[in-house]
């Protein structure tokens, strides 16, 4: 074998290792970044309905208001609120000094294929919580 086929071969292998290498890396840091996206979003999504909730005066104001909060910060998030979970509770009830406590979940699909995007498969849920507390000075 001449020095020029071993330098042809050396760089073919290197290739191949390379791509053996890099596509897992690339497709990991594509999934790291979903989850760090959704991560973001529900945590902001959670605070603004517990706030949302926090200021409303009934209970069905104060789920139409969760609702709606968690619905706008997740598109503002770059997420589709259509399938995230989201619920609260007032701890008690909705009075002053109580706690309202916002749960809001969203699946990070793991598999996922360059220019075809998400495919059915293994989540990863990702939740965030906020418990906001009702201002004991507000009026009735």
């Amino acid at each position: 074998m001449s020095s020029s086929d071993q330098q042809g071969q050396a760089l073919i292998e290197s290739l191949l290792l390379g791509m053996l290498l890099l596509v897992p890396l690339i497709w990991a840091l594509g999934v790291l970044a979903d989850l760090h996206r959704s991560a973001l979003a529900t945590a902001a999504a959670a605070r603004e309905a517990g706030f949302e909730a926090a200021t409303a005066s009934s209970d069905a104001t104060a789920a139409a208001a969760v609702d709606a909060a968690v619905a706008r910060a997740l598109i503002d998030g770059g997420i589709d609120p259509a399938e995230a979970r989201a619920s609260w509770a007032a701890i008690p009830r909705l009075e002053r000094g109580a706690a309202v406590e916002v749960q809001v979940s969203y699946p990070v699909t793991v598999v996922q294929a360059p220019f075809l995007g998400r495919v059915a498969g293994p989540s990863i849920w990702v939740t965030s919580r906020h418990v906001a507390r009702i201002d004991p000075y507000r009026s009735l």
